[in-house]
């Protein structure tokens, strides 16, 4: 009987926990990856002497564009698709989770012009992290079937973005003056005098890992089949600096004498996300 008895009750809790356990998946968007939208569409980069641009802000291209010399394509800052799964157990009005997150870029992050049909801007820049998250909250009900929740947590992560492309203002300018005759409020030779370093097959990426913490609120509504949607906001703070070497003679004469470049990399952001919570 107490075999019985303990058999019965070790199948009971079981269920129970059973019950509260739940494995979910789910896609999400988290946009300006790399908080690099700025640097993309106005800011650019200096050269380390200040007097000329390595990185051409799509704003610029633009004005160029308008002279009618120039073709171009500016798709803006990046934008990241999220592919995630996780295990969760609750308890009563608390629950912890242990996840994966991977996120790619999936729009932007392309700017080209070209004067005359020569190729004098081609960047192409790309993202990517993997995140582990660890996440303590809280839970309420709202009505029968639906709940709020809340938490924090940390995480392992590792992720990072490159640029690769040219960027060339002289070649144009040395075969014709004609063609960089041009510019904000007629400036002659705005191409040449701002970025004749050429830079040609460049290829710079960066790589991070670490631990951060993250923050996370969200709604859930259980459906006729004991499964869950939801849809959540969560926060991620991660990344540092990292050193990185960089390839064109150009890039090394223009901002990088020691063959080597360090920059912040920034890999948090606000990301929304949707799925699906199966019970165990």
């Amino acid at each position: 009987m107490k075999k019985l008895l303990l058999i019965f009750l070790f199948g009971f809790v079981g269920s129970i926990m059973a019950q509260s356990a739940y494995y979910g998946y789910g896609v999400g968007l988290q946009f300006n990856v790399g908080d690099l939208g700025s640097t993309i569409t106005k800011d650019g980069l200096d050269n380390r002497t200040g007097d000329q641009k390595i990185i051409i802000p799509e704003n610029t291209i633009d004005v160029w564009a308008k002279s009618g010399f120039v073709t171009r394509t500016t798709k803006g800052a990046m934008h990241g698709l999220i592919l995630n799964g996780f295990y969760e157990k609750e308890s009563s009005g608390t629950f912890w989770r242990v996840g994966i997150d991977y996120t790619r870029k999936i729009l932007g992050g392309k700017t080209k012009a070209q004067l005359a049909g020569y190729t004098i801007v081609d960047q192409n820049w790309d993202y990517y992290s993997l995140y582990v998250p660890l996440f303590y909250g809280i839970k309420a009900g709202v009505g029968e079937t639906s709940s709020v929740y809340g938490a924090i947590g940390i995480n392992y992560h590792r992720g990072g973005w490159s640029l690769s492309g040219s960027v060339d203002g002289a070649t144009p300018c040395q075969i014709s003056n004609l063609l960089c005759s041009f510019g904000p409020r007629g400036q002659t030779n705005d191409l040449y005098s701002l970025y004749s370093g050429a830079i040609f097959g460049e290829q710079i990426v960066f790589d991070v890992s670490g631990i951060g913490y993250n923050l996370l609120v969200g709604f859930e509504n259980k459906m006729q089949n004991n499964s869950k949607f939801y849809i959540e906001l969560e926060y991620l703070v991660a990344g540092k600096m990292d050193n990185a070497p960089v390839r064109s003679i150009g890039t090394i004469n223009q901002l990088a004498p020691t063959g080597n470049i360090s920059y912040p990399i920034n890999l948090s952001g606000m990301r929304w996300k949707l799925g699906i919570k199966n019970p165990l």
